[in-house]
């Protein structure tokens, strides 16, 4: 749990569009990313300083999102990260999509759900508190 922030800082600063990260030996997909940063995430919230299992986790089976942008409440993200965690570990796979549970609201791709957990993580790695609000992209 201690060395996601840092993980997630190496996403933001990587070029390009990867499909994984290595960290300290480590070679980490995308999608174990996400599911990583989305527990990572929820346990903060709680003040929980446990381990989070590595798994392998399939694609999306077709990922879409309406929403290019969005700016999120902690709120709404600790959310997002509890639902997309949790479905993962349903489904064995990210899913298409990810929504705000907020009337007319839109959903969010994989893509810019992680982008989301990485400004997160990444202004918690800055300041030991997570953010009142995250803006993406």
């Amino acid at each position: 749990m201690a060395e996601v922030p840092e993980i997630a800082y190496r996403v933001s600063v990587a070029s390009g569009t990867i499909d994984s990260i290595e960290y300290k030996g480590l070679n980490l997909s995308m999608n174990q990313c996400l599911y990583i940063f989305a527990r990572a995430i929820v346990m903060l919230d709680s003040n929980d300083k446990g381990n989070i299992p590595l798994k392998e986790y399939g694609n999306p089976e077709s990922p879409d999102g309406r929403l290019s942008s969005a700016t999120l409440t902690r709120a709404e993200y600790v959310d997002m990260a509890g639902r997309t965690y949790r479905w993962m570990d349903q489904n064995g796979r990210v899913p298409n999509h990810v929504g705000i549970r907020q009337e007319g609201a839109g959903d969010l791709s994989p893509d810019i759900l992680l982008r989301a957990f990485v400004r997160v993580l990444t202004e918690y790695r800055s300041t030991g508190k997570l953010p009142d609000r995250v803006t993406v992209p």
